[in-house]
């Protein structure tokens, strides 16, 4: 959807309003209190939900990505426009300027808010059929202390356990698809990516990367990676696995597909954000991948995210 084409079609707070109300409906209003779906009544007057069975009343925002905000619907329109609308992604600061908002916390909360539901709507999903599996590590902020009675700050570690890097395991699956070469005149094979999945991990351990990948990927997928040590027995649950040997290997030859989504996802934060902190990676890698999964969605990925918004709280 073009800019001018957004403002065309939500030109005022009244029409974001009904169409989140619509897509609210749509997707099935469910009581908090006693969890019956779609047996209410719109109270037009006060602009609630009155449960029919148990008569406790929600808002419009109650129960999804909206609630508790203040801020108006068009502010979270424009910024669901915005967040889909570009393969890039916006700073907070930059979402303030656009929306010419005076406060910077509330804009910022409401990105983070935005792709918490963007995780937890691709979470609903397992990647099947061949995946590869690497691990990358990504710079985020740190605060070193000082020790409490020399003084002296907190040294730096290196490799991997810097901290500075954050650990991430990237899962890609990809389809092979037939093409027909000119030149040899015959059919091969090649393959194309198909979803991605992006987890921070903590301390790595063997537990931690099992229980990532079984939440993460079908049981009956096939994986490919490294020969990392913890790899082994982290995918013992599977079949099929291809472990290599990336000594005698390229990482893009031999894992291509997430070898991409690991550089193209760094670009993209380097080139919008300073620095990172820690415990929001996540909420960053959410909106990559939120985005690489519906690239083909054209004007549907704003619809999709309103779904997302209206099916999920944040927290």
């Amino acid at each position: 959807m073009k800019l001018v084409e957004f403002f065309n079609n939500y030109p005022n707070e009244l029409d974001c309003k009904l169409k989140f109300k619509e897509i609210r409906e749509k997707q099935g209003v469910v009581c908090k209190k006693c969890q019956s779906k779609n047996d209410y009544w719109w109270l037009k007057s006060k602009e609630l939900y009155e449960c029919k069975k148990c008569g406790f009343r929600m808002s419009l925002k109650s129960g999804t990505a909206l609630e508790n905000s203040k801020l108006p619907y068009q502010y979270w329109f424009i910024a669901f426009h915005l967040m889909t609308s570009t393969k890039k992604t916006l700073s907070a600061l930059e979402m303030q300027r656009q929306l010419g908002h005076e406060y910077y916390e509330c804009i910022w909360a409401m990105m983070h808010k935005i792709r918490l539901v963007m995780g937890k709507r691709d979470d609903l999903y397992t990647l099947r059929d061949e995946s590869e599996i690497d691990e990358a590590y990504y710079s985020t902020k740190y605060i070193f202390d000082k020790d409490e009675f020399t003084g002296q700050q907190e040294k730096l570690k290196r490799g991997k356990g810097s901290q500075k890097k954050t650990s991430v395991l990237v899962m890609a699956s990809q389809k092979t698809v037939k093409r027909k070469e000119l030149k040899k005149n015959q059919n091969s094979n090649y393959t194309m990516p198909k979803f991605l999945k992006m987890k921070v991990v903590e301390n790595g351990t063997i537990q931690e990367l099992q229980a990532t990948t079984e939440k993460a990927l079908d049981d009956k997928s096939s994986i490919k990676a490294d020969k990392a040590k913890a790899y082994p027995k982290s995918f013992r649950k599977y079949e099929n696995v291809e472990l290599y040997d990336m000594s005698k290997h390229e990482s893009g030859k031999v894992l291509p597909w997430s070898s991409k989504a690991i550089t193209n996802s760094k670009n993209l934060i380097k080139a919008v954000h300073h620095a990172i902190e820690a415990p929001y990676l996540q909420n960053y890698l959410n909106e990559f991948c939120f985005k690489y999964n519906r690239r083909y969605f054209g004007e549907k990925v704003f619809d999709r995210l309103i779904v997302a918004a209206v099916s999920f709280v944040w927290y």
